[in-house]
């Protein structure tokens, strides 16, 4: 294997690929490298944990084909220092060493033979392929994922649920304390639909590759049980959550008795100010409503207390009710909009937060009982 490659897309590939490689030191030690297969004057970069493989392409001037897989993390950091010159990688084949070289600078490292590297899908066989415009696609992830129950514990409120259906993209995530769901129109020339739980963490590193790319679209390849998530520049592919979704709709409330609309940045600031004095086990805020007025108050045993009055629109009875304040942060973090509207049915029942200016987006947050 022979052949050089620009500093710059190196490094942005690397930056695709690196953070699924497996981190756990118990894993064989070829998951934590890169796979690199240089052909056709293609270069392929390819990494697995074993749940998730992401692959990367980018065109490079080969002298010689071959492959071998190299640690992420130590080539990582090597591009990101390296000057801003061609970059050139010699593999002895005999000692699976690579040999970098760029400008006045050299490196060796010991790479792992590339038939120790598990077999990466390239495609998901007569899968359903769909192709959506990436904008609403990423919007709908980042208005839900965050929402999803901890990855951790494998079960199907760990994934986000997704449907598409003609020219409708919808998509929700619940943990059991909070709900969040989008609805998007997207352009379906096909009109194929599709309805599949994806893990939570697939979504999350497709968010972050794509902060890396300038694409316009996403083919998304599913069967029964797998999702490849493919653009021009790299795919992902993962297993699909097995199961039942939970009836999401039956949660989300017809109407609200009270409604309250306030100016969205106020009340991030507002609540970062009071949360300095939450007690740390519990997140606790209370939220409290009267006469046009927001009340947000938060107290720590032994500590002391925080308070912060900010203006809201609000006719209705007084009304008390608090929150895992991270939550009601979370929601609104995610609203591209000037003013956040509160739908309120009592101090013990589901609250919705949504953008004043958008109907599609809905995030239901359960509250605490204050005792």
């Amino acid at each position: 294997m022979f052949f050089t490659i620009d500093k710059e897309s190196l490094l942005n590939k690397l930056k695709i690929v690196e953070k699924v490689t497996a981190q756990r030191g118990n894993v064989q030690p070829v998951l934590a490298n890169v796979l690199f297969d240089v052909k056709d004057n293609i270069l392929n970069l390819s990494a697995t944990d074993l749940e998730i493989s992401i692959k990367a392409k980018t065109t490079v001037a080969v002298k010689k084909e071959g492959r071998i897989t190299l640690p992420a993390k130590k080539l990582l950091e090597i591009a990101a220092k390296l000057p801003d010159k061609p970059v050139e990688f010699t593999l002895n084949e005999d000692t699976n060493i690579v040999n970098i070289s760029c400008g006045n600078s050299k490196f060796e490292i010991i790479g792992i033979s590339a038939q120790e590297f598990p077999k990466i899908e390239e495609e998901i066989p007569d899968g359903t392929e769909i192709e959506v415009e990436l904008e609403p696609f990423l919007k709908s992830i980042k208005n839900t994922v965050y929402a999803a129950a901890n990855y951790e514990n494998r079960n199907v409120i760990s994934g986000v649920f997704c449907l598409i259906k003609d020219t409708k993209l919808e998509m929700a995530a619940t943990d059991g304390n909070r709900l969040t769901r989008i609805i998007e129109t997207i352009k379906n020339k096909d009109s194929k639909n599709a309805k599949l739980v994806i893990p939570s963490k697939t979504l999350n590193e497709f968010v972050r590759i794509c902060s890396f790319i300038t694409e316009e679209k996403v083919v998304l390849i599913v069967d029964k049980s797998r999702l490849t998530l493919k653009t021009m520049s790299f795919s992902i592919n993962s297993r699909l959550i097995e199961g039942e979704y939970p009836p999401y709709e039956q949660l989300i409330p017809k109407s609200t008795a009270n409604n309250s609309i306030i100016a969205r940045d106020e009340l991030i600031t507002a609540l970062d100010r009071v949360s300095t004095m939450v007690n740390d086990r519990t997140s606790i805020v209370k939220f409290i409503f009267n006469d046009n007025k927001l009340v947000l108050k938060a107290e720590t045993p032994n500590s002391g207390a925080s308070e912060d009055i900010i203006d809201c629109s609000y006719t209705g009875e007084e009304l008390t009710i608090a929150f895992n304040y991270k939550y009601v942060l979370d929601s609104i973090k995610t609203m591209d909009a000037k003013n956040v509207k509160i739908g309120l049915n009592g101090s013990l029942s589901a609250t919705v937060f949504m953008p004043e200016s958008e109907e599609n987006y809905i995030c239901l947050i359960m509250p605490i009982q204050i005792r």
